[in-house]
């Protein structure tokens, strides 16, 4: 297969369980991909702002943040496309019925979470985003949002997402990104969306793109890339072998083209092994 892109979720996928990575391995990796003409793309929940400082050696690197709503390299600059008020206003509204969830509103830059919000879950965020501030009201943040991201008991999460797409139709699209967490985003503002604009924008094809992810939300570039990698991690749904998308087209709605492939874990580093064994080898 000719690969001219390969695009890798972040957490439970290219980063271990303590959020990092084989750096020295990565950069050896990385410079072999580059002689190739291979670009490497980090598609992400996480903001383009913290994903540009966490890997600031790679200047030329894409960036897809926000999962799929932000696309950033630095030559380019950022391109984000954010909630309107009044549909942020409609998403607290439809989340305010459930008191057990805790929420945070994602902006470009900066993430807001209640001033009386969970202990744990603002030092939980205050360790995934770049830039956490507290307030005490969400509906009066006046910046403009990409995402909410979502935690909820691990045993709720499918109810949830369930009972609140029929009530955001329209105005968001809940993406479970596992067990007790999901992230409501934009309707079309996919990791696949983004993907595909930056693919047209370098004149690159799916099938000429590799991509890896471990969660639902990782999906859409799956479906929109002929050749899918699933971490052994992942779900099931997310492993299931199917065929790629380019021959979904005329299937049934309820039928998707999921992993064409599974690598090892995120833990033993499954990203990079498929990528040497498979790409550079």
């Amino acid at each position: 297969m000719t690969i001219k892109l390969i695009a890798t979720d972040m957490d439970g996928t290219f980063l271990n369980d303590h959020g990092d990575y084989d750096q020295e391995r990565f950069a050896n990796d990385y410079a072999a991909l580059q002689r190739r003409g291979i670009q490497f793309v980090i598609a992400s929940g996480h903001q383009a702002a913290e994903l540009a400082t966490t890997f600031s050696a790679y200047p030329e690197m894409w960036l897809i943040g926000g999962n799929g709503a932000e696309l950033w390299q630095r030559e380019a600059g950022l391109k984000a496309a954010t909630f309107s008020p009044q549909a942020t206003q409609q998403v607290l509204a439809a989340l305010a019925p459930y008191p057990e969830l805790q929420v945070a509103l994602c902006g470009t830059q900066t993430v807001h979470v209640l001033a009386h919000a969970n202990p744990q879950f603002v030092a939980n965020m205050r360790d995934y985003y770049y830039q956490l501030e507290t307030c005490a009201d969400l509906t009066t943040v006046t910046d403009p949002v990409v995402k909410f991201d979502v935690i909820c008991p691990a045993a709720m999460t499918d109810q949830l997402v369930y009972e609140l797409t029929p009530k955001l139709a329209g105005i968001a699209v809940p993406a479970s990104g596992g067990q007790g967490s999901m992230d409501l985003i934009q309707p079309g503002m996919h990791k696949g969306r983004a993907l595909k604009q930056l693919g047209e924008q370098l004149g690159i094809l799916p099938d000429e793109m590799l991509v890896f992810g471990d969660g639902t939300n990782d999906l859409e570039m799956f479906h929109y890339a002929t050749h899918a990698v699933a971490m052994q991690n992942a779900p099931e749904n997310v492993q299931a072998n199917a065929t790629h998308a380019v021959a979904m087209q005329n299937a049934p709605e309820n039928v998707q083209a999921n992993a064409t492939a599974v690598t090892g874990t995120n833990v033993d580093n499954g990203v990079l092994d498929y990528i040497e064994q498979h790409i550079l080898s």
